[in-house]
C-alpha cells in the first residue's frame, strides 16, 4: 500500500500532467503543490513543453527558480489557463479554507484569474462543513486589528493574531506586509454568507474562504488512492 507522501506525490503528478504546452499556469503553495511543481519541471525538461508559471508565494518562486521554470510576475497577467494549488479544508461542494501558509490573499488573486482551478490535497483535508478543523485565516491592515477583532466577534468569531514559529519573534507578516490572524468559528453553516460578511469589514484585505472557485479536486487517500470530484 502506498504511503500518504507517495499518494500526495501522485496527486501532484496527476495535476501537473493536466498542464498543456503553451499554458500560463498559477502555481500554488504547500507540500502537495511542491510535488506538482517538481513534476512540471520534469515535463519541461523531458518533453520540451513551454509553460510559464505565476507563483503565489516566495517559497514557490524559489522552488521554480531552482528548477528553471519560467515565471511571470502576478501583476503582468490578467488571465491564467489553469491554477493548481492546495487547501486546508475542502467541503463536498469544493468550497475551501486556505491560508495556513499565510499566502491566501495572493492565492485568491491568482485563483480569480482562471476558470480552471484545480485543488490537490490529502484526504485529511476533506470535511463536511468548513471550520470543522481550522480557523479562517485573515490578512489585516496592522492599524485595523482592534476594529476587525471587534467586528468579527459580532459575527461569532474569535480573532487571534498568528505568531511566528519558535525561533521567530513577533507576529506572522504576509508577503504584502500585513498581519495574519485566524478567526475561529463553529463549523460554518453558510460559508458564502460568512465570506461576504468578512469582505464588508474594513481593514480585512483578504480572508481564507474560497467559495465557488475550485473546479476540480484531487485527493490522495490511503484507502482509495486518488479521488477526483
Amino acid at each position: 500500500m502506498a504511503s500518504m507522501d507517495e499518494l500526495k506525490k501522485a496527486a501532484g503528478v496527476r495535476a501537473a500532467d493536466m498542464i498543456k504546452d503553451g499554458m500560463i499556469v498559477g502555481l500554488g503553495t504547500g507540500s502537495t503543490a511542491a510535488h506538482m511543481v517538481n513534476r512540471l519541471a520534469e515535463r519541461i525538461k523531458t518533453e520540451g513543453i513551454h509553460v510559464t508559471g505565476v507563483s503565489t508565494s516566495w517559497s514557490t518562486t524559489l522552488q521554480c527558480r531552482s528548477l528553471g521554470i519560467p515565471l511571470k510576475e502576478m501583476g503582468e497577467v490578467s488571465h491564467l489557463d489553469m491554477v493548481i494549488d492546495g487547501a486546508d479544508e475542502i467541503d463536498p461542494n469544493r468550497n475551501l479554507i486556505k491560508g495556513r501558509g499565510a499566502a491566501h490573499l495572493l492565492e485568491k488573486i491568482v485563483a480569480s484569474m482562471t476558470d480552471n482551478y484545480v485543488i490537490i490535497a490529502d484526504s485529511g483535508k476533506a470535511v463536511q462543513q468548513l471550520g470543522t478543523k481550522f480557523a479562517v485565516p485573515l490578512e489585516i491592515i496592522p492599524g485595523a486589528i482592534a476594529v476587525v477583532t471587534e467586528r468579527v466577534k459580532k459575527l461569532g468569531g474569535e480573532v487571534k493574531v498568528r505568531m511566528g514559529a519558535p525561533g521567530k519573534d513577533g507576529p506572522v507578516i504576509s508577503d504584502s506586509g500585513n498581519l495574519i490572524a485566524d478567526a475561529k468559528f463553529a463549523p460554518i453553516a453558510d460559508p458564502d454568507k460568512l465570506a461576504r460578511d468578512l469582505e464588508h469589514i474594513v481593514g480585512i484585505v483578504g480572508h481564507g474562504l474560497f467559495i465557488n472557485m475550485a473546479t476540480k479536486v484531487i485527493l490522495a487517500d490511503e484507502a482509495k488512492g486518488l479521488i477526483e470530484f
